[in-house]
């Protein structure tokens, strides 16, 4: 998986799995997608922000032995500026399938491709897991964008989550937001 360049993407940027020692850098990007998309993820950054780096060791999947949880970024010389994360389930019923989380392009390099190379490499890196049938997602139906990214990348909608996102502004307004669950058939 080091060093993913596919042909007709930013070929100045690399695909790798992120590693312990780059955990700090991974948070920094997470933290900024949690405080801008605040829609977009089900964490909130008050609560992320006051995790330690090393408390997403597990994320890594290193202690993994057939595959399907890791986390990628997209790195621009020794900047980070994408990461998408995948997570097996751990249940024997469900281990076939796998959840594609984390999914952040840095808001100064959306557009350029970034996010599609993220995403081809979380699956093909999936496909290598062992009995691994299945990858799924959820998006914010207000995402369009998003939605067509991952269209583009094979996934279908299966079905509509509503008010699945509840934020509480200062003033205790609550919006709420629709979730899309998409399937990829690996």
């Amino acid at each position: 998986m080091a060093g993913t360049e596919p042909t007709g993407h930013t070929p100045a940027v690399r695909i790798s799995r992120v590693a312990p020692a780059q955990l700090s850098t991974y948070k920094s990007l997470r933290d900024e997608a949690l405080r801008l998309h605040p829609d977009a993820f089900d964490a909130d950054i008050e609560s992320e922000q006051a995790r330690p780096p090393e408390s997403y060791l597990g994320r890594l999947g290193l202690g993994e032995t057939r595959g399907g949880s890791f986390l990628l970024g997209a790195w621009l010389g020794q900047e980070l500026i994408g990461m998408i994360g995948l997570e097996r389930q751990t249940q024997a019923k469900l281990r076939h399938s796998a959840e594609l989380n984390s999914m952040m392009v840095h808001p100064a390099h959306t557009g350029s491709g970034v996010g599609l190379m993220l995403i081809e490499a979380a699956i093909a890196e999936a496909r290598q897991a062992l009995g691994l049938e299945q990858i799924v997602l959820r998006v914010s139906t207000s995402s369009q964008s998003a939605i067509r990214l991952y269209e583009r990348a094979g996934f279908q909608g299966c079905g509509v989550l509503p008010h699945a996102l509840k934020l509480t502004d200062k003033t205790g307004q609550a919006r709420y937001f629709d979730k899309l669950t998409m399937v990829l058939i690996l």
